[in-house]
C-alpha cells in the first residue's frame, strides 16, 4: 500500500485541461462514425467539425501528440520526422533528425547537444523560441521538454542532484530549482505527463531515512506536490493525472502489477497483468491502459503487444487494440497509440476517457492505408490458362498485405471435383503461390490435369499470429486442343480397359511418355460392360468434340456411349443387324470432313465404311462398299494420319502376322498396301489409341498375347514407308490378359 504526503499547492487537472482547451481550440480531430467501441461515448477533445483520417507513415511510430497534430518519426537510410495536423492531413516533413515533442502540446524540439534548444509551436505557425542554457553555467542536462519550458537535471554540492525548470519568458533567461527534493537526492527517473505537471523517481534522505519515493512535479510551481513510498522491487511504466498516480511493480518469480493510487490517498488498486514483462502504462479517466513495451522503428506485429485498458472502479479489463508499437500522451488526457483493430486497420488511435465511467473511446485519427488482419491484396490468377500456348509450371500466385506463415493451396476441377493440394512458397513483397505444373498426383502416379472450370482457395495464416487466418477463393479455365482417344479431356490419349467382372477402367498414358506406370486407373463405369462382344472407340463421332465409345451387344444392336469430357454418357442405341460384321474398327477420319469414321468387315470379307455425321441420334451415314477381300485379315485398326498422307489411315494383320499399311486418299478408299513387317502374330490386340508421345504422330499399342499380356508401344514416325520406331515396353509391370483393350 501506498503513502502520500499532499502539499496545499498540488494542482489538479482542471487547470491542465482549461489551458490545453484554449490552446487547441477546434483543430482536435473528431471521431469517424462507428470509429468508437460500441457503446462508447464521443472522446474528450473532438471537434465535430473534423472528422477525416490523416494520413500515417508505413513503418513509423508516433513521437508526441498536440491539440493539432502528431509526430512521426519513419525509419529508412535516415529518420524521417513529420509533422501532420489531424484536421486536415497535411504533413511537413521536418530537417534534420533528433525531434522530440513537449508532450500533449504541439511543439516539437530539438536540443543541439551545445545547450542550445529550440522549441516550434507547429499548431501556432510562430517563429522558433530558441533556449540557451550556457549562460547559467556547466553541468545542465536536459530531463524534459514541458511546453516552452526545459525540466532539467544538475549535480549539487552536496552530492545529490538537483531539478531545475528553466524557461525564457518575455525573452528573459529563468532558471528555478524545483523544491522538494532531499539534497543527497539520486534521480532515478522523470516521466513528463503534461506541460504541468511529471512524475519525478527519486532515492533520498527524508526524516532522516534512505527512501525510495515516486514524486509528482508541479511545473508552474517548480514544486514536489505528492508523495508516495514505492517498493524495493524494479518498476517499470509509471504515469499520473489529475487523480491518480500509479507505476508498474516487477517482483522476482511472479507476474508484473500495475499499481494504481488515488492520489491524497492510501486508495490502491493492483492488477495483474498476466506476465513478467515490462509494461507501458497511462492513465486515461478512470482507466489504466497498459501494453508490453514493443520496438520502435515499425517493426514486426506482435499480439503480445495488444493494448488493454483496466478499470479502476469495476475492475473490468477490455481489449482495445490487438496489438501497437507506440504511444504518447495526447491533449486533454488523452491516449495516442500507433497500432491497429481489425475494423479499422492499422494507424494512430485516440485512445479518450469515456463518458461516466464507460470504456474509453477508441477513435483512428491517422491511417497507414494497411489492414490488421491478413488480407489478399491481389490474386494473380490467369483467367485462362492455355496448355497449347504456355509452358508449365504455370506461376499461380497471390499478393498478401503482410508476411503470412503457413501456406496452403487448393485447386478444384469443378466438373470432377479431382483436387490438388500443395503448401505455397513465400517470395519477396508479400507474394506467396505456387508453381503449378498442371498435373494431379505425385511423381508416376502424376496425370495431367483435365480441361474445363477451376475453382482455387488460398489459406493463409498471420506469420504474427494477429488476426484470424485468410481464406479466398477465385476461378479460372484450363484449355488445351481435343486430341483423339481422350475421355477425361487431359490432353493426352487413355487406354481403355475392360476387366474381367465387366468393368470399364481409363488408364492415363501421360507419364513418362513412350513407357508409362499404370497409375490407379480411372472408373468409366462399375460394371455391366459384359453385355457387349466387341468394344471400340473411334474417336468423336456425335459431334461433342470429345471421344466415344461403341459397343456391340450379343444381339448385334450398336449402341454409342458419349463422351462428356470427364465420364460417359448412358448409352443410346444406334441400330441393329451389325452381327453381320465380324470386324470393327474407328479412329480415322477416311474422308477428310473432320469427322471420325468407322469401318466394318463382313463375313464374307466386304468391308464397308460409314461416314461420320457429327449427330448423337444418327452418328453414321449408310454404309459405302470399300472393296472385298478382306477376309484374309484376322485384325484391322484404323490408326489416324500415321502415313503422312492426306487423311487416316489403316493397319491389316493377315493370317502369317504380316502387318499392312492401307494409306488413306482422303475420299473414303485406300491406296495399295504397303507392308510393315512380320511376326504381328505374337499379339492379341492392336490399338489405335491416338499420339501417346505428343510429337504429332498417332502410335500404336499391341498386347502380347503370352500370359502376362504385356503391352508395347510403337510410336508413329509419320512415314509410310516406316511407319512406326522400334517397339518398347509400354509399362514397367502390367497384367492386362484376357482383359479388351481398346
Amino acid at each position: 500500500m501506498s503513502t502520500a504526503r499532499t502539499t496545499p499547492r498540488r494542482r489538479l487537472a482542471a487547470a491542465v485541461l482549461v489551458a490545453l482547451a484554449v490552446t487547441a481550440g477546434a483543430a482536435v480531430t473528431a471521431a469517424p462514425a462507428g470509429a468508437a467501441p460500441a457503446g462508447a461515448a464521443a472522446a474528450a477533445g473532438q471537434s465535430p467539425e473534423q472528422n477525416a483520417v490523416a494520413p500515417f507513415p508505413v513503418k513509423a511510430w508516433v513521437v508526441g501528440a498536440g491539440p493539432t497534430g502528431f509526430l512521426s518519426a519513419q525509419s529508412g537510410s535516415r529518420l524521417t520526422y513529420r509533422w501532420t495536423r489531424y484536421e486536415d492531413g497535411a504533413t511537413t516533413v521536418l530537417p534534420d533528425s533528433g525531434y522530440l515533442t513537449a508532450r500533449r502540446t504541439d511543439i516539437v524540439a530539438t536540443g543541439s547537444g551545445d545547450g542550445v534548444f529550440t522549441l516550434r509551436d507547429m499548431g501556432a505557425g510562430t517563429d522558433p523560441l530558441e533556449i540557451d542554457v550556457r549562460p547559467l553555467g556547466d553541468g545542465y542536462s536536459l530531463a524534459a521538454y514541458a511546453g516552452t519550458r526545459l525540466v532539467m537535471k544538475k549535480a549539487n554540492a552536496t552530492g545529490g542532484t538537483d531539478l531545475h525548470i528553466v524557461g525564457k519568458p518575455d525573452g528573459l533567461l529563468v532558471d528555478h530549482t524545483v523544491t522538494g527534493l532531499p539534497a543527497d537526492a539520486e534521480i532515478a527517473g522523470i516521466t513528463l505527463d503534461s506541460p504541468e505537471s511529471a512524475v519525478v523517481r527519486y532515492t533520498g534522505t527524508v526524516d532522516g531515512v534512505k527512501r525510495s519515493r515516486a514524486a509528482v512535479l508541479d511545473i508552474a510551481t517548480h514544486a514536489l506536490v505528492d508523495e508516495y513510498e514505492t517498493p524495493d522491487v524494479p518498476l517499470s511504466g509509471i504515469a499520473v493525472s489529475a487523480t491518480h498516480i500509479a507505476w508498474v511493480e516487477k517482483p522476482a518469480n511472479a507476474n508484473a502489477q500495475v499499481v494504481v493510487t488515488r492520489r491524497g490517498t492510501t486508495e490502491t488498486v493492483r492488477h495483474d497483468l498476466g506476465t513478467t514483462a515490462n509494461a507501458a502504462i497511462q492513465l486515461v479517466g478512470d482507466w489504466v491502459t497498459y501494453r508490453q513495451f514493443a520496438t520502435y522503428g515499425g517493426g514486426a506485429w506482435d499480439p503480445k503487444f495488444a493494448l488493454y485498458a483496466h478499470s479502476l472502479t469495476t475492475r473490468e479489463t477490455v481489449k482495445l487494440l490487438e496489438h501497437t508499437t507506440s504511444a504518447t500522451p495526447g491533449p486533454l488526457g488523452t491516449q495516442l497509440v500507433r497500432g491497429g483493430t481489425f475494423d479499422q486497420g492499422e494507424g494512430l488511435y485516440r485512445i479518450a476517457p469515456g463518458t461516466d465511467g464507460t470504456r474509453p473511446a477508441v477513435t483512428l485519427v491517422a491511417s497507414t492505408g494497411e489492414p490488421t488482419t491478413l488480407e489478399l491484396v491481389k490474386p494473380d490468377v490467369p483467367d485462362t490458362i492455355d496448355l497449347d500456348r504456355v509452358t508449365a509450371p504455370v506461376p499461380l500466385q497471390w499478393t498478401l498485405s503482410r508476411k503470412s506463415g503457413r501456406v496452403r493451396v487448393e485447386l478444384v476441377h469443378t466438373a470432377t471435383g479431382k483436387t490438388w493440394k500443395d503448401d505455397g512458397s513465400h517470395f519477396a513483397g508479400g507474394v506467396v503461390g505456387i508453381r503449378w505444373d498442371a498435373m494431379y498426383g505425385s511423381n508416376a502416379a502424376a496425370v495431367p490435369a483435365p480441361n474445363g472450370a477451376y475453382t482455387w482457395r488460398l489459406t493463409a495464416d498471420p506469420a504474427d499470429g494477429i488476426g484470424p487466418g485468410l481464406e479466398r477463393t477465385g476461378t479460372f479455365e484450363v484449355t488445351r486442343r481435343t486430341v483423339p482417344h481422350d475421355f477425361n479431356d487431359n490432353g493426352t490419349p487413355d487406354l481403355l480397359v475392360r476387366e474381367g467382372a465387366g468393368r470399364l477402367s481409363l488408364y492415363n498414358t501421360s507419364q513418362p511418355l513412350g513407357a508409362w506406370r499404370i497409375g490407379a486407373p480411372e472408373t468409366l463405369g462399375t460394371g455391366g460392360w459384359n453385355a457387349y462382344d466387341r468394344l471400340l472407340s473411334p474417336g468423336d463421332v456425335a459431334g461433342s468434340a470429345h471421344s466415344d465409345v461403341l459397343g456391340r451387344d450379343k444381339d448385334g444392336v450398336l449402341w454409342l456411349h458419349q463422351g462428356t469430357g470427364h465420364a460417359l454418357a448412358p448409352r443410346t442405341k444406334i441400330g441393329g443387324g451389325w452381327q453381320v460384321y465380324d470386324k470393327l474398327t474407328g479412329g480415322s477420319d477416311l474422308d477428310g470432313d473432320g469427322r471420325a469414321d468407322l469401318l466394318a468387315t463382313d463375313k464374307s470379307g466386304v468391308l464397308r465404311l460409314y461416314k461420320g455425321t457429327g449427330s448423337a441420334t444418327a452418328p453414321f451415314k449408310a454404309p459405302t462398299t470399300v472393296g472385298g477381300g478382306w477376309d484374309i485379315y484376322n485384325q484391322l485398326t484404323a490408326t489416324g494420319n500415321i502415313g503422312g498422307g492426306p487423311a487416316g489411315d489403316l493397319v491389316a494383320r493377315d493370317t502369317a502376322g504380316v502387318l499392312w499399311l492401307y494409306l488413306g486418299k482422303g475420299d473414303g478408299t485406300f491406296a495399295a498396301r504397303t507392308r510393315i513387317g512380320g511376326g504381328w502374330n505374337t499379339y492379341s490386340q492392336l490399338v489405335g489409341f491416338g499420339d501417346a508421345d505428343r510429337d504429332g504422330h498417332p502410335d500404336l499399342l499391341a498386347l502380347d498375347a503370352t500370359g502376362g499380356a504385356t503391352p508395347y508401344l510403337y510410336q508413329g514416325t509419320g512415314d509410310w514407308r516406316a511407319p512406326f520406331k522400334p517397339r518398347t515396353a509400354a509399362y514397367s509391370y502390367a497384367d492386362l490378359y484376357p482383359y479388351t483393350v481398346f
